[in-house]
């Protein structure tokens, strides 16, 4: 699935709940990775996207399906001798992306590229590569099993803003006020949509990820929306 604006696109590389989330962003001539799910670099290859226009990669969350990529994105810059800096910006607090960057720079010694990390709070904007971005904290819990609950964790969403047009991405959330002002307005919001209509609970909508139908909802707020996340087998190609 893929958005093209007149100076800005969106393409989902693969979205799946559990298993993967990887979304490019082409602004000009330059590129911005959202996630790194396992199978980033596949995807990435697949589609025969230059990965030296990847100015940066964005980190809605630490949960694995959105950050077990990572390692092997950084390897493949190492592997095709890339020079240019690479900017990572994830939620502040969140470890699981610094252990991934550490264990990167420990076990390989010498690269021709440098890697930028920040780390961003709620309402904070940043500029990138010509590109702007605000983070809104979103509501989303840890889970394991059939969606069983564990405890609150760190997760944003973000909007992105490129010669007047703007991409809003959910990440994992919840039903929140923060998720409402991160999608009204925008041009294309790509939202959670992972829970079927058996799956439904007010806790589950309300903690841990929208529903179908609450995607629908929120969608109304923008020009356009795209389901992401779903825990359907298909995945959504960039094609």
């Amino acid at each position: 699935m893929k958005w093209y604006g007149k100076y800005f696109k969106v393409g989902i590389l693969f979205s799946r709940a559990g298993i993967a989330t990887q979304i490019l962003l082409s602004a000009g001539n330059d590129l911005f990775l959202v996630d790194t799910g396992d199978g980033t670099l596949r995807d990435l290859i697949q589609q025969n996207i230059d990965l030296n226009r990847i100015k940066a990669i964005f980190f809605t969350h630490g949960h694995a399906d959105h950050v077990s990529g990572l390692f092997a994105v950084l390897s493949q810059f190492r592997n095709m001798e890339r020079m240019q800096k690479v900017e990572i910006v994830y939620p502040e607090g969140t470890t699981s992306i610094a252990h991934i960057i550490q264990a990167f720079k420990k076990s390989i010694s010498q690269t021709l590229f440098s890697i930028g990390c920040q780390q961003i709070s709620t309402s904070q904007t940043i500029q990138v590569s010509g590109i702007t971005m605000k983070a809104y904290q979103m509501t989303h819990y840890a889970a394991v099993g059939h969606h069983k609950l564990l405890y609150p964790d760190i997760a944003m969403g973000y909007r992105f803003s490129f010669e007047g047009e703007s991409i809003a991405i959910t990440g994992d959330t919840g039903l929140c006020q923060n998720l409402k002002d991160l999608v009204k307005g925008v041009d294309i919001a790509l939202i959670d949509s992972t829970l079927q209509d058996s799956e439904v609970t007010e806790e589950r909508v309300n903690k841990l990820h929208l529903s179908e139908q609450k995607a629908r909802e929120i969608g109304k707020l923008c020009r356009l929306y795209i389901p992401i996340h779903s825990s359907s087998p298909e995945s959504n190609s960039i094609d």
